[in-house]
């Protein structure tokens, strides 16, 4: 199970985690979503899309060890984890679920700063992780200020970037991500970058 978790909201989990899930199906890896967000992001996407994979399920009439079996029954082989954040029971609970974490942070002096608490939930529970960077300008100051603060933490940071680029909110609304929407746009390409990096990395 691969768990996206952030404490502080804004980070872009539930579009990285639509996105990666797509990047594995693509890949040929037979994937479910786990919505585990109350707002329901990843649910109402799934609603709005065409295609019938990734399976999605919610924690709306079960619990998340409930959700998981579930997804493995139906036959996946990834299962994918949209966290809430600022629930640091229930990130608890997936973290420990979790065969690997992906923390993303906007490059802000805010972000930077809540993103300690989900990297320690991570360390608590003996998961392998990875920091990714999204949702960032594509000033290169501002990223490499970023990579420097983050450079203090002990756990892998992507060197992939995830630009903040329209042809995402975009590809959500039609139900899709980037790769799907656009895909020979720089937005679906970097996320197929950082995808590929997150399985060699964490080796899912």
């Amino acid at each position: 199970m691969l768990l996206l978790a952030s404490q502080k909201g804004g980070a872009g989990k539930s579009t990285l985690a639509r996105a990666f899930a797509v990047a594995a199906l693509k890949g040929g890896i037979r994937t479910a979503l786990i919505d585990a967000d109350p707002q329901g992001s990843v649910k109402k996407w799934a609603q709005r899309r065409d295609a019938q994979a990734p399976t999605v399920l919610d924690l709306d009439s079960q619990g998340l060890p409930q959700a998981l079996a579930d997804a493995k029954g139906r036959g996946a082989a990834l299962i994918v984890v949209d966290s809430p954040p600022h629930d640091h029971a229930l990130v608890s609970l997936a973290a420990e679920h979790a065969s690997a974490i992906v923390i993303p942070v906007r490059p802000y002096p805010d972000d930077l700063e809540a993103i300690g608490a989900t990297v320690k939930i991570a360390q608590a529970v003996g998961r392998k992780g990875a920091i990714l960077i999204n949702a960032a300008p594509a000033r290169a100051q501002a990223l490499a200020l970023a990579r420097a603060a983050l450079a203090t933490f002990d756990m892998p940071l992507c060197p992939h970037s995830i630009i903040d680029r329209v042809v995402h909110p975009y590809a959500t609304g039609a139900g899709m991500t980037a790769q799907e929407f656009a895909p020979n746009s720089k937005g679906a390409e970097e996320i197929d970058v950082a995808w590929h990096w997150i399985r060699q990395t964490l080796k899912l």
